[in-house]
């Protein structure tokens, strides 16, 4: 035999052991599906959750926008040059604390010269009121001496004032934002200076329907978290309910405050508020996973036992599967033991203990659930309260419904939810 000849017949003989070899492969495996296909019924693996009686108090859920207690644009009032600025952006400030100064250097001298003018009269005033003391001058001269101290006077007072509206002072203590003027900036009447927000406390501002407008009053708990602060929960007072009903939106604004003693909250932040009811009541209370909501109604799967007929038939297929897959099992550990082949032997070892382990680990049914319509009231975080439909401590799913119905067989897992092996 030639060298060409002897590399073909070489190549012939390995593709018939490798095909052989394949073909054993899928026989074992096919075997297993066959046998796992020839199961009757799926059994679902869920979590359960049993219905608590909890005193509960009921509260009235809302998104509210935060706004400081006080909180101001500074700005100029008359025009003019900045001339001194005496604060740092951010800073906190007192109330009369200087921000600000304009120039104001013509107004001080227009100052200094009416002081002058307003002195002479003062003189001159004192001197005629000598003189109609000793009758030797007239009451009208007394007068007109008067008048013009008083004119005096009052220009000096109108200049004062266009100072003090050149001195740019903190109305009341808070925090600054960002400056926005700059040294020597010839600033007009109106010109935002610095925003100034007073922080010690803060205001919630948020809306309520009109069903819900008979569960709050002025005074009342509320609660508020805040997506800057993952856990805690500020606690303030209803300060404010409108008197009108937004005619459009059918809405009612209400206000609560806040202290901030930490300033953790700011302004224009978004919050999650909670009014709560002074009341609490025994109600039933299940997590919120258990309920399904649809359009025809929210529902649950409540847990039940196995009928004796069922029971007794998941006894009988529990016993012949297990029969069938010691059976299975044990043909395929004979067949290895008497295979030459290393890899098939494997294989076949492999497939035995898959099928063992698939019998044993199989989630019998141990109860039954019916899908129940109830009336769910008041939600707080992960739990709903069951207005109707359920009694105290009634069993109910609380994963894997999206494969159940009515009468489905059910697996409860003491863990997670796995998915069924069985279809």
């Amino acid at each position: 035999m030639n060298r060409v000849a002897r590399i073909v017949v070489a190549s012939l003989v390995g593709v018939v052991i490798f095909g052989g070899l394949i073909a054993f492969v899928l026989f074992a495996n096919s075997a297993r599906d066959k046998f796992l296909a020839a199961f009757p019924k799926a059994v679902i693996t869920v979590t359960v959750g049993e219905a608590a009686l909890e005193q509960w108090a009921e509260t009235v859920p809302a998104v509210g926008t935060l706004r400081a207690i006080n909180g101001v644009d500074v700005s100029a009032e008359v025009s003019g040059q900045v001339r001194h600025i005496d604060f740092q952006s951010g800073e906190r400030v007192s109330a009369g604390q200087l921000l600000v100064q304009l120039d104001i250097s013509e107004e001080m001298s227009q100052l200094a010269s009416a002081r002058a003018t307003e002195k002479l009269a003062s003189i001159t005033a004192e001197r005629a009121r000598s003189l109609v003391r000793t009758s030797a001058g007239t009451k009208a001269n007394l007068d007109d001496a008067v008048a013009q101290l008083e004119v005096a006077s009052a220009s000096c007072a109108q200049i004062e004032a266009r100072i003090a509206k050149k001195t740019i002072m903190a109305p009341f203590e808070g925090f600054l934002g960002v400056r926005e003027v700059d040294l020597g900036e010839y600033v007009a009447p109106g010109q935002v200076i610095v925003n100034l927000q007073d922080i010690s406390s803060i205001f919630a501002d948020f809306t309520v329907s009109q069903r819900q407008l008979s569960l709050l009053k002025v005074g009342q708990k509320l609660r508020m978290t805040v997506d800057s602060s993952p856990g805690r929960v500020f606690e303030g007072r209803v300060t404010a309910i409108a008197p009108l009903v937004n005619v459009r939106t059918g809405m009612v604004s209400v206000e609560g405050l806040f202290e901030n003693p930490d300033l953790a909250l700011r302004p224009g932040m978004l919050a999650r508020v909670e009014a709560v009811q002074d009341r609490e009541d025994a109600v039933i209370v299940l997590p919120a996973t258990a309920v399904t909501y649809q359009l025809s109604g929210d529902t649950v799967f409540v847990v039940t036992d196995l009928s004796e007929d069922d029971r007794a038939n998941w006894e009988k297929r529990r016993s012949v599967w297990m029969k069938a897959a010691e059976d299975q099992a044990a043909a395929l550990q004979k067949q290895a033991a008497g295979e030459k082949d290393a890899v098939r032997k494997a294989t076949l070892e492999k497939s035995a203990d898959v099928i063992l382990r698939d019998a044993r680990d199989q989630p019998w049914g141990q109860y039954a659930v019916e899908r129940r319509m109830v009336v769910v009231g008041d939600r707080q975080d992960d739990r709903v309260v069951i207005v109707k439909g359920l009694s105290e401590n009634e069993r109910v799913v609380t994963s894997g419904q999206m494969k159940l119905e009515s009468g489905s067989n059910i697996f409860i897992s003491d863990t997670e939810v796995v998915p069924t092996r069985i279809h």
